[in-house]
């Protein structure tokens, strides 16, 4: 038999791309035959990565296996509802479309159609959301809960060991004491950049001047920058703020090393990777607890629920500086992070391919990571 993946747009730094790529390591390890395809393989990381509509080719053959992504309206759902395979549905949810209405029409016309379109998505064998949270919106749509489950994403911890930092950077971005608080994540409205920034302001300006915000991640809605960008100039952070764009691999290692804090104010995520990331890293984490992010944390981390930027920044000074509480909260974290570790992971995969009976190793079986 063959594994097929299909997803939208694949790209170098997507956690939705990342999550196939290591799904299809562990399948290539057990010895199956695998494949994938996106709408979009311009910028994927992967050669064996192959255009959607070369899967047309093969999704009547019933003795193989469909796992398709789910995280933004694409015509390949077409080839998903017509496939004659076993199918497996992994969702990594989709924004609310009124958070793109101000800023652009397109993402709110993709958002809103891509959420439109998931009670027609319900024929599989088995849903899987990437959280509890994701889980629960399929179940509210009509998918099957006794045909739904769970497996977050996978962490690339591999990738990170692989990757050499830019130490340079990290010494730049340390030097002089100054006190870099991070978020990584696309500068995307629901993401919270407009909190994040009033939130680094009470800090900066009531309790440490000498502190940046790094935010990291691709800006790719000109309107939404413009707002950002005139609210930096009003507040006077033109020179405290960073943001770097998409960075390559050991860029984003070297932020996360320089890192005192990482701060997220998302008001909706179906997951959120980065905060894995941060875990990995060790950085206390301050976030707000809302959509996907308490499933992600679990009992790690502190959590937020209320903006009040005075007390938050307070309690961000406290997270920083205090260097009992500063280990409690990254114990926490790191307990948190051994129950996400890959080879979990990598066990509730291989649960998930012997759900819709493609045979796959146990925890204890040939194959699987230790």
């Amino acid at each position: 038999m063959r594994i097929h993946q299909v997803g939208s747009v694949l790209a170098l730094g997507d956690a939705v791309t990342n999550h196939i790529i290591e799904i299809d390591r562990r399948l290539s390890r057990w010895g199956f035959a695998s494949a994938i395809y996106g709408a979009d393989i311009a910028a994927s990381p992967v050669d064996k990565a192959r255009p959607d509509r070369e899967y047309a080719a093969v999704l009547d053959n019933p003795n193989d296996l469909l796992i398709y992504h789910y995280s933004a309206y694409c015509d390949n759902h077409v080839l998903y509802q017509r496939a004659r395979q076993r199918k497996i549905f992994i969702y990594h949810n989709i924004t609310p479309a009124e958070f793109f209405r101000p800023y652009d029409p397109f993402y709110e016309s993709l958002c809103r159609r891509g959420r439109a379109l998931l009670p027609e998505l319900t024929g599989c064998d088995l849903a899987l959301g990437v959280s509890e949270y994701n889980r629960q919106e399929l179940l509210a749509v009509g998918f099957a809960a006794e045909r739904s489950g769970v497996l977050p994403l996978f962490l690339g911890i591999d990738d990170f060991a692989r990757t050499t930092g830019r130490e340079q950077l990290v010494q730049q971005l340390k030097a002089g004491g100054v006190v870099n608080i991070l978020f990584v994540g696309k500068v995307a409205p629901n993401k919270g950049f407009i909190d994040l920034i009033n939130l680094f302001y009470a800090y900066h300006r009531h309790i440490n001047p000498r502190s940046r915000l790094i935010l990291v991640g691709a800006r790719f809605l000109p309107r939404y920058d413009q707002v950002l960008d005139a609210l930096v100039a009003r507040l006077g952070l033109g020179d405290a703020i960073l943001f770097t764009n998409r960075v390559p691999l050991g860029d984003l290692k070297a932020y996360y090393e320089a890192a005192d804090l990482f701060l997220c104010a998302s008001q909706h995520e179906g997951f959120c990777a980065p905060l894995l990331e941060a875990m990995y890293f060790q950085i206390p984490i301050l976030a707000r607890g809302v959509t996907g992010v308490p499933y992600t944390l679990g009992r790690a981390g502190v959590q937020f629920h209320q903006l009040n930027y005075a007390i938050l920044a307070e309690l961000m000074a406290m997270q920083i500086e205090d260097g009992a509480l500063r280990q409690q909260v990254i114990a926490g974290q790191t307990a948190r992070l051994a129950e996400l570790a890959p080879a979990r992971v990598e066990e509730q995969l291989a649960a998930a391919l012997r759900a819709v009976g493609v045979p796959a190793p146990t925890a204890q079986g040939q194959g699987m990571l230790p």
